[in-house]
């Protein structure tokens, strides 16, 4: 993929790129360890490691900064855009922006405004844009709700489809059925905006599995590496294993 030979470029005329993931909840992934956006941040530092051959230029050229926002919608990532991620002069960044307006029924055509504004700022820097869906909820109704904003994501990717600096990857089409329950096991606290009380599965906010397949498929779709989450998950868990296999 083009994106991972511009960092491996820029990493091995030993100079920074810098990665910034952007968005709500399921962007700071708090609640997870590892993360996916920590596990992508591993998988390309060891892809980088075994092509260029130089450990120093891999590990510390490529870094990633994590400014999620738990409850944001579009229009407040909108207002801290500059101050909290362009400021800090990305090379590219990863963009979840309308993940809760779904859940507050934000109108749907503020929604599109604010993702294609936030898009338009990056570029308009040349910084890469990874515009991202969420998956699927572990909840029908929740995700009749989604599938509306996952729309407009899918109109403003089309907007933007024919810039180099920019991929769409619509996770909610991408992201396996047969695995969707897997992912939620999470026990929640109350939260009114989708229904769900104290002590139930959280049906949004997707366990360490989920956020490896989001690695998983980001990976894959934005840089052409392959991983395996299972081996991943499996090595992470052994305390003797220095490094994780995937």
């Amino acid at each position: 993929m083009i994106f991972f030979e511009d960092i491996k470029k820029q990493v091995k005329q030993d100079k920074l790129f810098l990665i910034a993931y952007y968005g709500a909840s399921t962007t700071s992934s708090e609640y997870s360890f590892p993360n996916w956006g920590e596990i992508i941040r591993y998988a390309l530092k060891d892809c980088l490691e075994e092509q260029i051959g130089k450990y120093e230029r891999a590990y510390w050229n490529l870094q990633t900064m994590n400014m999620g926002l738990n409850g944001a919608l579009s229009e407040d990532l909108l207002e801290r855009f500059d101050d909290f991620v362009l400021n800090k002069n990305p090379d590219m960044v990863f963009l979840d922006a309308s993940k809760n307006d779904a859940y507050h029924n934000i109108d749907k055509k503020i929604t599109e405004k604010n993702n294609k504004e936030l898009i338009k700022k990056a570029l308009d820097r040349d910084i890469k844009i990874v515009f991202t869906t969420r998956i699927p909820s572990l909840r029908k109704d929740l995700n009749n709700k989604i599938i509306a904003y996952v729309e407009i994501d899918r109109k403003c990717a089309e907007y933007f489809s024919n810039n180099r600096n920019f991929i769409f990857v619509d996770l909610f089409k991408l992201y396996p059925k047969d695995l969707i329950e897997k992912s939620y096991s999470l026990i929640g606290e109350k939260n009114e905006s989708i229904g769900m009380k104290e002590g139930e599965i959280d049906p949004i906010h997707y366990n360490r599995f989920g956020n490896a397949m989001v690695a998983k498929i980001l990976l894959k779709e934005v840089f052409g590496i392959d991983f395996n989450e299972e081996r991943f998950l499996k090595d992470i868990t052994d305390l003797t294993k220095k490094y994780p296999d995937y």
